[in-house]
């Protein structure tokens, strides 16, 4: 073999598929009229290849399960973590770091989540439970009248509704991190 089979060799690809410039054609065409090995390398590559089929011993729909339950073991996590995280920094504490600490815990539930939805079920719920067990049992230790108990709920729902503000702005500062990552 001399240094033009090494170059015919390498152009039969692009040849088969006609992909190779008008003078290349003409040059590897007149190559393969006078070498023996080459015509036969040419015939051995218009051939198709064999497709042959690979099994994957992967069973998906048992990772795909494993995968959901690792996902919604990290959901119940974090659900718990800002459920205690509500009660440490609420407003009922007469705290105001409930500010800071929801717009941050809106900035990572919608980094993580992605779903304004999430953010607010996160943040509303917890504390607007929190809210309303606080009233009952103040009710049923003789703290609070029934007139106060009833006040309870729409109270709950403001105070569910203000930390829920302060966590939508921290989630639209998730979502401008995020489309700020994407314009990259």
């Amino acid at each position: 073999m001399n240094k033009d089979c090494f170059i015919a060799e390498d152009l039969l690809p692009l040849y088969n598929e006609g992909l190779l410039q008008d003078v290349t054609v003409e040059w590897l065409e007149s190559h393969l009229a006078t070498c023996e090995n080459c015509r036969e390398l040419a015939e051995i590559s218009k051939e198709p290849v064999a497709k042959e089929t690979i099994e994957s011993t992967i069973d998906n729909e048992k990772m795909f399960t494993k995968i959901k339950l690792k996902l919604s073991i990290f959901q119940i996590i974090i659900v718990a973590i800002s459920f205690i995280f509500a009660i440490k920094t609420s407003m009922l504490n007469n705290s105001l770091e409930f500010i800071l600490s929801y717009t941050v815990l809106g900035v990572i539930t919608y980094l993580f989540y992605k779903s304004f939805w999430i953010v607010g079920a996160i943040t509303f719920l917890p504390l607007f439970i929190w809210s309303l067990v606080d009233s009952f049992i103040n009710y049923f230790n003789g703290h609070i009248n029934f007139n106060q108990l009833i006040l309870g709920f729409p109270g709950a729902f403001f105070i569910g509704a203000i930390h829920l503000i302060f966590a939508f702005i921290g989630s639209l500062v998730g979502l401008l991190i995020l489309k700020l990552k994407e314009s990259e």
